[in-house]
């Protein structure tokens, strides 16, 4: 994997490769956990919705389904958000101590 260490191989020694890497696979798990979340969210919705037993079951499937559009849109930012952190960790003076 040598590739994610182009920009920062100069001030990182093997401490500072692995905790990236750690760090990086983590950010990796969060999102895929807040995707499949929402993923949840939704077929609940659509499901209630597909029911129609009542007009309250199809509205909260409605809520549902736009709560999950809202978790993964925020998913989303957090890990772009997260991933420019991290990719700008190795500019960072204190791995050059």
């Amino acid at each position: 994997m040598e590739y994610l260490y182009v920009n920062h191989t100069d001030d990182m020694i093997l401490r500072d490769y692995l905790a990236y890497d750690r760090t990086k696979f983590a950010l990796l798990r969060t999102f895929l956990s807040i995707a499949r979340t929402a993923l949840g969210l939704f077929a609940s919705g659509f499901g209630l919705i597909i029911v129609k037993e009542s007009q309250a079951l199809i509205n909260l499937g409605y809520v549902l389904c736009g709560f999950a559009v809202c978790v993964l849109v925020a998913g989303v930012i957090y890990s772009v958000r997260a991933k420019v952190r991290l990719d700008g960790l190795g500019k960072s003076p204190a791995l050059s101590e």
